[in-house]
């Protein structure tokens, strides 16, 4: 099964849109590191909580040599947080997947040969598996870019392209 580590940003907001149940339902082993869940409000971390406990979302610290090399990317690459350089780390590391909304992130990551997908790549797979209709995915992404998360930045023609395609789903 493909690992899937999530940065903050995907975890935030699957949280605020309430999908986190959905999410996890899709057919992955979700990762994400301790630096990013001390990110999380106290809230955040307590509707993830139920994911870490069935083990739907598991939730990876660091030995001293991992933090070390974790830091040395940091000092490579400071533009990124040192909880980004813990997602880059360890999904590398497990050779998964990253998912992030973090364009910095995901650029390092591609430039490292390291997959690394976004929020649309989220609601596409959510869609694929039938986790979500075609409009309950529209409702969702439109509510994220429009209500949550304003200055997302997700490019509007490929929203498009999905709403006019998850129309007929």
């Amino acid at each position: 099964m493909r690992v899937i580590v999530n940065d903050a940003n995907i975890l935030i907001d699957l949280v605020e849109l309430g999908l986190l149940q959905q999410f996890f339902s899709l057919p992955f082993e979700f990762q994400t590191t301790a630096p990013i869940m001390d990110e999380l409000y106290d809230y955040q971390q307590a509707e993830l909580e139920p994911y870490i406990q069935a083990t739907k979302l598991v939730v990876v610290d660091f030995s001293d040599n991992d933090l070390n090399e974790i830091n040395e990317i940091n000092l490579k690459k400071p533009t990124l947080s040192p909880q980004d350089c813990s997602a880059f780390f360890h999904a590398r590391k497990m050779a998964g997947v990253l998912v992030t909304g973090d364009n910095s992130l995901k650029k390092h990551a591609r430039n490292n040969h390291l997959e690394a997908y976004g929020y649309l790549w989220v609601f596409d797979r959510l869609v694929e598996c039938s986790v979500l209709s075609g409009m309950e995915a529209t409702t969702a992404l439109k509510t994220l870019t429009e209500i949550i998360n304003p200055r997302l930045g997700l490019p509007k023609s490929e929203c498009q392209k999905r709403y006019e395609a998850w129309a007929l789903v």
